[in-house]
């Protein structure tokens, strides 16, 4: 698979194997946007949505296991939105795109609740210890332009690791590590040390609160 879903611990060869190997549990067959839609979560925290539309799959990963935080999403594309939590501003990878009203950060209607923000470092260095921070390019480029075909999930993220928890992905059967940068999971493909400094570019994800059990 890509490196987004390999590093998530889905240690599949394609898309169509992956969802082939979804369960079916959590199955709607009327979601807004979309002909039919799947939803796992798995043990380690991973989760994945998958989506069908006219004969043809997408999928989005998320983490369910972080902390919580109140926020608020856009729908930029159908299935990315902007999130607002804290001090931060970033687009992101949606794991219910299906639920966000239609509209844009200018004026659009909003989902609002309970989030969990993670980060899938697609590369990284480490180093001395970082400050957190976190910077969303393609976000910042929409509120110049506002033009939601050109936003994009990817972001840099920089901090400090404050701890490190290895997990194994039961449905992919792949591992992965998360580390904790103020409070943020960073999910990396191998071990890292907590105290370590890192910077990262990486794909943001975001999970919901419609999928809580």
């Amino acid at each position: 698979m890509d490196k987004l879903f390999g590093t998530c611990g889905f240690d599949f060869m394609d898309l169509e194997e992956l969802i082939t190997e979804l369960p079916t549990d959590r199955e709607m067959w009327e979601a807004p946007g979309f002909d039919r839609v799947l939803f796992h979560a798995d043990p380690s925290g991973m989760a994945v949505t998958a989506m069908e539309y006219e004969g043809e799959w997408a999928a989005v990963p998320s983490y369910r296991s972080g902390e919580e935080t109140p926020g608020t999403i856009y729908r930029a594309t159908p299935y990315i939105g902007i999130v607002e939590t804290g001090d931060l501003r970033f687009a992101a990878l949606v794991d219910a795109p299906f639920a966000l009203p239609a509209g844009n950060p200018v004026g659009g209607e909003k989902l609002q609740g309970k989030l969990q923000p993670a980060v899938v470092a697609l590369n990284y260095k480490v180093g001395d210890p970082e400050e957190f921070s976190l910077a969303s390019p393609a976000t910042e480029r929409f509120y110049r332009n506002f033009k939601p075909s050109m936003v994009n999930p990817q972001v840099e993220v920089a901090g400090t690791i404050g701890g490190v928890a290895k997990h194994c992905n039961q449905l992919g059967m792949g591992e992965f590590w998360t580390c904790d940068l103020d409070g943020l999971p960073l999910i990396v493909g191998e071990k890292m040390e907590a105290g370590q400094g890192i910077r990262a570019h990486g794909i943001a994800l975001c999970a919901t609160e419609f999928w809580a059990e």
